[in-house]
């Protein structure tokens, strides 16, 4: 038994791992195997029972888990700032890693398995952090298929699931081969024939870090945030500027609108005062005159740095200990004529998220990121493989922004 799970865990812990190569399919591929991986361990019942093989496939996907999201260890000491202790950000490892294995460890059969996806991406909190989720291996199977594509992918999961559990016979995993084989060349086509964004609408990234106590220095960023975007803004009709560059104070506003081409709308990820305290991570659109609107709201800032209502604040600095408003749903906008639906940031890993999009059928995409801090954390290539393959199940064009 011992040598079937460190067999199995090792191969779930690169599975996981998969998440952050910089290749958009293999990682939610690689997560159906992590599946099958952790549904074999029922095949140690023959000599033990119960918790003992419970204990089994809880480990395996713990290390699936672990493996794929060790990036928060770097990523929280350098968000947080070198004050961090080091155990919050092995605290947020560890203890969400444990609470997303928790469901398989009574994931014996296919259709539990099934149901342990859904509950994970669904039911709160899991559904906070449900990073690596196999569902998003839907936008590898059926591209373009939408939510028919996703309970696709679960039949066609679970169907394979059966023919491999439990693995006994060569036959049957020759037969799950194929049937895999022959669902990727029959969808091969749209990485040959990729969607197109609307003519003129652009993403633009920026390399001007986080905003500083220093007012001078925040006064030159703001010169370099309209700087950069004015030099990719030739031609365009819509551009997205990455997330919370700036707080949307009165004056930002007038500053940035005095900077527009007429006849160009600027999409600007803002922090936005509500109370004090309280802000919202949002997307408002700009035009050289009228006045700027909200467009759409972060669904679920991250939690603990930016979504805990447990703390509250008395301002809108970050001295403050101002958080972050959760809007639960991003609705679809129309933009210039074309239906836009946004993610902002850790929205984008989240199934929960991506399943309010499923619903709405928007035209184009907008993704927004700060990732001035989860450099070198493997952390961005796991959010944009998401984004990747979740926009392919929509089968709409995606548009990035990123801050570096």
């Amino acid at each position: 038994m011992f040598r079937r799970v460190t067999f199995s865990a090792a191969g779930s812990a690169l599975c996981g791992a998969s998440w952050m190569l910089p290749v958009h399919w293999l990682g939610p591929v690689l997560s159906l195997a992590f599946v099958d991986l952790v549904l074999s361990q029922r095949a140690c019942g023959r000599q033990t029972v119960g918790w003992q093989a419970r204990v089994a496939r809880y480990l395996v996907a713990v290390a699936y888990y672990a493996a794929g999201s060790v990036g928060l260890l770097r990523g929280v000491a350098v968000f947080f700032g070198s004050h961090a202790p080091v155990w919050e950000g092995a605290l947020l490892w560890l203890g969400s890693s444990a609470c997303l294995a928790a469901g398989w460890a009574f994931a014996d059969r296919p259709w539990k398995a099934i149901l342990v996806l859904l509950f994970d991406a669904l039911m709160p909190p899991l559904a906070f952090f449900d990073w690596l989720s196999p569902l998003a291996s839907a936008g590898v199977l059926f591209p373009g298929f939408g939510w028919v594509g996703l309970i696709l992918t679960l039949i066609w999961a679970m169907s394979v699931w059966y023919l491999l559990w439990p693995l006994e016979k060569l036959d049957q995993a020759w037969t799950a081969a194929g049937l895999f084989g022959a669902i990727m060349i029959a969808n091969a086509w749209p990485m040959l024939y990729p969607v197109q964004p609307p003519s003129g609408w652009r993403g633009v990234d920026l390399h001007v870090g986080p905003d500083v106590p220093n007012i001078l220095a925040n006064q030159a960023r703001h010169e370099a945030i309209l700087q950069e975007t004015l030099a990719h803004s030739r031609g365009a009709k819509v551009l997205l500027l990455p997330e919370t560059l700036e707080t949307d104070w009165a004056g930002n506003d007038w500053a940035i609108q005095q900077a527009i081409p007429p006849g160009q709308t600027w999409l600007l990820g803002l922090s936005v005062p509500r109370k004090p305290g309280l802000m919202t991570d949002s997307i408002v659109a700009f035009r050289h005159s009228g006045k700027p609107r909200v467009l759409f709201n972060s669904a679920f800032p991250v939690p603990v740095s930016m979504w805990h209502p447990w703390l509250r604040g008395t301002g809108y600095v970050r001295a403050n200990h101002v958080g972050y408003q959760a809007a639960w749903w991003t609705p679809v906008r129309t933009i210039q004529g074309v239906r836009a639906w946004a993610s902002i940031c850790y929205d984008q890993l989240l199934p929960f998220v991506w399943i309010e999009a499923l619903l709405q059928h928007p035209q184009v995409i907008l993704l927004t990121n700060n990732e001035w801090w989860a450099q070198g954390t493997g952390i961005p290539t796991v959010q944009h493989n998401t984004a990747w393959a979740w926009g392919r199940l929509l089968g709409v064009p995606e548009i990035e922004s990123e801050n570096f």
